[in-house]
């Protein structure tokens, strides 16, 4: 390949990283119509034990469009799109929102809709059902009490 090539072939390829951003735009602005029209029905609830000073009440994940919402307490929860739906509580697993752990509970309730949208079934075993599912997907932490005591010492 010699210089002109190069300059060509880089030419093109900018071409075609600019039309991909623009498809990209225009799939999240999709996206974001989805979650502001979907009812929510039901919401998980995951935290990630991490030893921290200020405790959060945690995330809030909807299965069917991908919304989330991190609350600080609980009264975030009251003013949000989540405040009518049946929040499903995962207080068993130390959770990080990561894209894996989304995709696992999204998948799940996918494959089981008829179970997770069945409002006879106690909120408490569609908890566990979800939390064997998500068990090997969480955080565990060695000695939290040590990383405590050095958020505490270094925040002084």
């Amino acid at each position: 390949m010699n210089t002109r090539e190069t300059f060509e072939e880089k030419e093109r390829l900018k071409v075609e990283i600019d039309k991909t951003k623009e498809l990209l735009r225009a799939l999240n602005n999709e996206s974001l119509r989805i979650m502001d029209k979907c009812p929510h029905e039901i919401v998980f609830k995951y935290t990630d034990n991490y030893p921290r000073k200020m405790v959060t009440d945690g995330t809030y994940l909807c299965p069917a469009c991908g919304k989330t919402i991190r609350c600080s307490h609980e009264d975030v929860l009251e003013k949000s799109d989540f405040k009518e739906s049946r929040v499903i509580p995962l207080t068993n697993l130390s959770l990080f929102g990561s894209n894996e752990v989304c995709d696992a509970i999204e998948e799940e309730v996918r494959k089981n809709m008829d179970i997770y949208y069945d409002y006879i079934i106690p909120t408490e075993d569609l908890s566990s059902m979800m939390e064997a599912v998500l068990e090997d997907k969480q955080n565990r932490y060695e000695e939290p009490e040590k990383v405590l005591k050095r958020i505490t010492k270094d925040n002084k």
